[in-house]
């Protein structure tokens, strides 16, 4: 029984770090796709918010300066990524629609 015990330990150790740092089983072609699709859109929405934080100047609760700056970014960064999770602005679908096409070797519509 404390072999039995002992062997589960690390077993559980290796899941709770895997838990830790967000790491995930191997994921099927279609969840790759839509794991694609929706970076895509993040990074796309962090592009398009950082546009919109610099128009703010260096106002505002993150200040001026280097400090500043890099918060903006991260912030940005962060507001682009939950948007694109819960469900986004619409672009992974056509960018999935279109890594799709693009496997079979077929035309974009």
């Amino acid at each position: 029984m404390a072999d039995a015990a002992a062997a589960a330990t690390p077993a559980l150790a290796a899941l709770g770090a895997q838990k830790a740092y967000g790491a995930r089983p191997p994921a099927k072609a279609a969840d790759k796709l839509d794991a694609v699709a929706q970076d895509f859109e993040a990074v796309y929405l962090t592009q398009m918010m950082e546009q919109m934080f610099s128009g703010l100047g260096d106002g505002g609760p993150l200040g001026s300066g280097e400090a500043g700056s890099a918060y903006r970014s991260m912030l940005a960064d962060q507001y682009g990524k939950t948007i694109a999770a819960s469900g986004g602005i619409g672009l992974a679908d056509d960018v999935r629609r279109e890594l799709i096409a693009i496997q079979q070797g077929g035309q974009s519509s």
